[in-house]
């Protein structure tokens, strides 16, 4: 169907036929109603602004937070690492400073611990000590050993129950010549019977002096002044080289000068007594400077000491040394002045005093007064 058109001028005379229309509102009204109005279009304007920002804040963040997602976790972890580092470089100081810390303290404690130095006995422990003369392993030397007593039981007893391979760790390869001895107390404190109970193995002239010189080494720290000599029950021993002997004399100053024995570097240094004995206690000094190497005993006095002069004052010895020697607190310097008071004892003295030296203590001796000459050598466990 075709639409009508209308022109102007029929539109103008439709409306005049229409009927008036009044507003019967009043001017307060229709100011209110349009105030209204646009109130409600400033609430439309105010709510769409935040909520499209709000929108586009979201679209933002979901681009970024990935990265920032992973950028926080790298963080977090680095952090992580640098505190779990920092963590264990105080702990690993931590335990540093403490390992060092204890072994100062056990240190200390060792040096609280530690004993002074000594080769000798003193003379106050005669009761506690027994001394045995055990033969080097080139059937050479007598070495004096000094052992810690048994209490309950009396030394001649323990004399025939000593094992010398109980010690060859600590001494080197020795043997003990009266293994095959058997000892007798008859109730004279000067003298001792011994029964030789082995084979008649003492024909030799080496055999010969070795036994009679561990007789004569063991006894004279007991203070006894002879030994009766007996075989299987019968009186004397033959010696084969020096003859039948019935006894011999036991002395407790024979003279000696004191060198030093080692086996080697892992067994202990021990102060051996020379072979022979010497005229006085300056010939002892000068050839302990020297020493006796075809029988592997070295000197004990030590190299640049050249001038000692000794001068006897009763039963005390007066040593000095030159005014230029710097003495230490040490073994060797403990090892010379020990060997000369072993040979001062030797020689009869019982006291020594010694001069010229800068230091007031060298090993268990205070140097600034006379010294008890010692016991008997060489003291082991």
């Amino acid at each position: 169907m075709k639409r009508r058109e209308w022109n102007e001028e029929q539109i103008e005379q439709l409306l005049q036929k229409l009927p008036p229309v009044k507003d019967t509102r009043s001017a307060e009204d229709i100011y209110q109603n349009i105030k209204d109005k646009q109130q409600l279009k400033k609430n439309s304007r105010r709510w769409i602004a935040p909520a499209l920002a709000t929108v586009a804040a979201l679209l933002l963040f979901v681009f970024i937070s990935p990265s920032l997602f992973h950028n926080a976790t790298s963080y977090e972890e680095s952090a992580m690492d640098s505190a779990a580092t920092e963590n264990s470089v105080k702990l690993e100081s931590d335990m540093s400073e403490a390992k060092l810390t204890q072994e100062k303290t056990f240190d200390i404690q060792d040096l609280k611990n530690k004993e002074p130095e000594t080769f000798v006995t003193k003379a106050s422990e005669e009761d506690e000590i027994i001394t045995v003369g055990f033969t080097d392993g080139n059937a050479q030397n007598i070495l004096p050993i000094s052992l810690e007593a048994n209490q309950k039981q009396e030394k001649l007893e323990q004399l025939e129950e000593i094992n010398p391979e109980l010690f060859m760790e600590e001494l080197g390869p020795i043997s003990y010549e009266l293994r095959n001895t058997e000892f007798i107390d008859e109730g004279d404190p000067e003298e001792i019977t011994i029964e030789y109970k082995g084979e008649p193995s003492l024909a030799s002239s080496a055999t010969d002096t070795l036994y009679q010189n561990a007789l004569i080494e063991t006894f004279r720290w007991l203070d006894f002044k002879r030994v009766k000599l007996y075989t299987n029950n019968h009186a004397g021993i033959d010696f084969g080289h020096s003859g039948s002997k019935k006894d011999l004399e036991v002395k407790q100053e024979n003279k000696k000068a004191y060198f030093l024995y080692q086996f080697d570097e892992h067994t202990s240094k021990l102060l051996v007594p020379s072979p022979e004995p010497y005229d006085s206690i300056e010939t002892a000094i000068e050839a302990m400077k020297q020493g006796m190497a075809e029988r592997h005993l070295q000197p004990t006095i030590m190299k640049g000491i050249e001038t000692i002069k000794t001068k006897e004052n009763g039963d005390q010895l007066e040593v000095e040394f030159h005014q230029d020697i710097e003495f230490q607190d040490s073994e060797p310097y403990i090892i010379m002045l020990e060997s000369i008071l072993l040979s001062a004892k030797e020689f009869g003295y019982r006291t020594v005093q010694f001069k010229g030296m800068n230091i007031d203590q060298v090993g268990v001796m205070d140097v600034t007064k006379p010294i008890e000459v010692p016991f008997s050598p060489n003291p082991i466990d």
